[in-house]
């Protein structure tokens, strides 16, 4: 028999990032205690150099809501690892992870944990990842640690709960016995790519990642339309200090896990693509060429945590 939505809920912590967006997080805690209470078991948000803006509306509004404001920015793998830390303390099953321009739906959420629950060692419950700017398409599941050369990875038709190798953090159910096993997101990474560090770290310990098909999150995520080679593809609108940690951060995880070797390999055509499309489609070109190989080199040279760029 099916547990009720609020009985599946409350194995679960709702876990949401941010950085300089309190704007968003007090709309999606205005959502999730719209009745007065929250239906999860509880709600955390983790914040770097927060303005205060945040833990006042939170106060003022007598929400129970665990606030972390770290005293310097943590970047995006400090934020998940402090949330999954913050989750496993809690004493919950589960830790639903968002961005600060994630969405809440309460029927998706319930249906990963229900597929969760469902099957043996599930480390991670990902949904059906919709990307209207991206060619209106669904994300094909990724069943290799090794990033795609080309985007889109993109299907016209959304996955079947397939097993796979890792996804987006955004939107992620994360199993928190993994994290009191020892397994923890890599912090120092800073920036790009923890989530494909994790979800190596999951297949590690023999933790099964899987796509339920039942959950849809539409991600909102701005790309421009390019060409390339004859294929489409969909440039990502990051900021130019961002091509520093791109690099970087693949090398030290291919440097960590097993099999690294097929990571290391796939490096040199994607940094052929990258180049290309840096000098193509990119603002400040040179500038992004310039932190491009600067992350690289420091990434064989193992220097990791926040880098010399923002």
């Amino acid at each position: 028999m099916e547990r009720s939505e609020p009985e599946a809920l409350q194995s679960v912590v709702l876990a949401i990032s941010t950085f300089r967006t309190a704007e968003h997080v007090l709309r999606l805690l205005r959502s999730v205690f719209a009745n007065g209470k929250t239906p999860f078991l509880a709600v955390v948000v983790v914040d770097s150099l927060g303005d205060g803006r945040l833990a006042a509306a939170i106060q003022e509004n007598g929400w129970p809501v665990e606030y972390h404001n770290a005293d310097r920015n943590l970047g995006s793998a400090g934020n998940l690892q402090k949330r999954l830390q913050m989750a496993a303390d809690l004493g919950a099953r589960w830790c639903y992870a968002i961005n600060h321009d994630g969405e809440v739906d309460l029927r998706a959420v319930q249906a990963m944990v229900l597929a969760g629950n469902a099957g043996e060692r599930i480390g991670a419950v990902y949904p059906n990842r919709f990307r209207p700017h991206r060619g209106e398409s669904w994300e094909k599941p990724r069943r290799s640690g090794v990033p795609h050369l080309l985007s889109p990875r993109l299907s016209s038709q959304h996955a079947l709960g397939e097993e796979v190798v890792w996804s987006s953090s955004n939107g992620a159910l994360y199993s928190l016995q993994p994290q009191r096993d020892g397994i923890e997101v890599w912090g120092d990474l800073w920036m790009s790519w923890e989530d494909l560090g994790y979800g190596l770290c999951l297949k590690k310990g023999k933790w099964r990642q899987i796509i339920c098909a039942d959950a849809i999150f539409i991600d909102t995520y701005e790309y421009r339309k390019a060409k390339f080679l004859g294929k489409t593809i969909y440039v990502a609108d990051k900021p130019t200090w961002y091509q520093y940690y791109h690099f970087r951060n693949l090398i030290l995880i291919a440097r960590r896990v097993d099999g690294g070797f097929k990571l290391y390999l796939s490096l040199f055509p994607m940094l052929i693509k990258d180049l290309v499309v840096i000098m193509s489609y990119k603002s400040d070109p040179l500038i992004r060429l310039r932190l491009l190989f600067r992350g690289a080199l420091d990434g064989i040279r193992n220097i990791s945590g926040k880098g010399p760029f923002p």
